[in-house]
């Protein structure tokens, strides 16, 4: 395996961002564009072009030698032909021929159906859910290895996962087990590419829709008052949470099988 996990931003990178409309892949865009070098490819996923626009002008304010597309994409509804199409409609559209780096983010997700565990009987909702939150996130992250490989010398994948994998919480088994999942697939993608750099990191209780949705909606109140407090006390920041993620990348301060929380490794 290999032990150089650093990323040098200074060199010219494509970035591709899912979750992009707002809270923590909103954050990752802006933030990322501070560091990327001019002529830098940014490609924005999520579903809302309207938020896709408004994190696009945050970037433009920032940087506006950087190349941002936007990509509207439903991912509740996998599709490996749809995803290549858009991996070879970037790839055609800019000039990836001096990019050093390719990085994506995996944000994408949603909070599930925050109910007891016996309470969780509908198949539909369960399908839903993990094509939403973990089929979408494989297909993607194949199709973007393999479009990228034979392109771009290194390759990043950052996938954003949660306490809620490795600690059992009350109501919160299916948005738990899908970040479970997710975290041991991208373990094994990290034993069986050691040229490719992975990390998966936790971002700690953020301010973000997801975390008021868990405060006000759980249907376990213990839940909902931990949430609460720590909502009224120790709650981070997006830009926070982002740029201590960046700093890991930036510095390689971890190896490729490490899950990383903001507090350190999990």
């Amino acid at each position: 395996m290999t032990s150089n996990t650093t990323i040098d931003f200074s060199k010219k990178s494509l970035v591709f961002i899912t979750g992009a409309s707002k809270g923590i892949g909103r954050t990752i865009a802006i933030e990322i564009s501070r560091k990327l070098k001019p002529s830098s490819i940014l490609v924005l996923i999520a579903r809302s072009r309207a938020g896709l626009d408004e994190t696009k002008f945050h970037i433009g304010e920032i940087n506006k030698s950087l190349h941002v597309e936007i990509v509207t994409l439903d991912l509740s509804k996998p599709d490996s032909n749809k995803y290549n199409d858009i991996f070879k409609k970037v790839l055609s559209k800019t000039n990836s021929n001096d990019v050093n780096t390719g990085i994506i983010f995996h944000n994408a997700g949603h909070v599930a159906t925050v109910k007891q565990t016996t309470d969780l009987t509908e198949l539909a909702v369960w399908r839903e859910f993990y094509d939403m939150n973990f089929f979408s996130c494989v297909l993607l992250n194949n199709v973007f290895i393999k479009s990228l490989r034979l392109v771009v010398p290194k390759l990043v994948v950052t996938n954003i996962t949660s306490l809620t994998g490795h600690v059992p919480l009350k109501n919160l088994s299916m948005y738990g087990s899908g970040k479970a999942a997710r975290e041991i697939f991208f373990k094994v993608l990290a034993l069986e590419e050691p040229n490719i750099i992975v990390l998966n990191y936790s971002p700690g209780p953020v301010e973000t829709d997801m975390f008021n949705c868990i405060a006000e909606t759980a249907q376990s109140e213990d839940l909902r008052q931990s949430f609460n407090d720590i909502k009224n006390s120790t709650i981070l920041t997006t830009t926070k949470t982002v740029n201590r993620m960046l700093d890991l990348l930036e510095k390689g301060d971890y190896k490729t099988l490490d899950t990383v929380d903001f507090y350190g490794r999990l």
